[in-house]
């Protein structure tokens, strides 16, 4: 039991510094070196991950837009709070996102480097919000067209949107 607490203490020490290299190499920290959205290092992790996993193949462009389409989730006051939450929802018995109820291989490589930056850039409050405000989005190939909702933008391959009939209350932080 001590070994497995002494290894996720250094797991917690190696992830910090990695979060802290990020900001450095990315540039994206504000003047005092903090992220501007209060993200902890874990929500850090799974915003680059659902990055990795949702668009890792995507442009810059395309990966900054589901980061943000994340963070709106966190402040439309119709998901939960936090990016880690809102990335492991599960609603009616179906995960929010796909690839978090499935194996799916450790990211790695220059996807995950790049992955990290871009949640880097997004916490920072240093990108514009490329979805327009959206909540979900999806591969344009399997987007289908509703009446209940309002398509905000479409990028690389991805197709955003909201929807309409959201009280004003809830779209507070949605559209910054």
């Amino acid at each position: 039991m001590a070994a497995l607490a002494k290894t996720e203490s250094v797991l917690n020490i190696i992830t910090t510094m990695a979060v802290a290299s990020t900001l450095a190499l990315a540039g994206c920290a504000t003047a005092e070196s903090k992220i501007v959205v209060n993200a902890t290092t874990q929500d850090h992790k799974c915003l680059a991950e659902a990055i990795y996993y949702e668009s890792g193949s995507e442009s810059r462009e395309g990966k900054i837009a589901v980061g943000h389409v994340i963070l709106n989730r966190t402040q439309s006051g119709i998901y939960p709070q936090t990016i880690c939450k809102v990335v492991h929802q599960v609603d009616a018995n179906k995960c929010q996102f796909g690839w978090t109820c499935r194996k799916h291989k450790l990211p790695e490589g220059k996807r995950w480097e790049t992955s990290q930056k871009i949640a880097t850039l997004v916490l920072s409050g240093k990108s514009y919000d490329l979805s327009n405000g959206a909540l979900s989005f999806r591969n344009r190939k399997y987007y289908r067209h509703s009446k209940k909702v309002h398509k905000t933008a479409v990028v690389g391959n991805h197709v955003f949107w909201r929807p309409k009939q959201l009280k004003a209350e809830t779209r507070q932080g949605e559209l910054k």
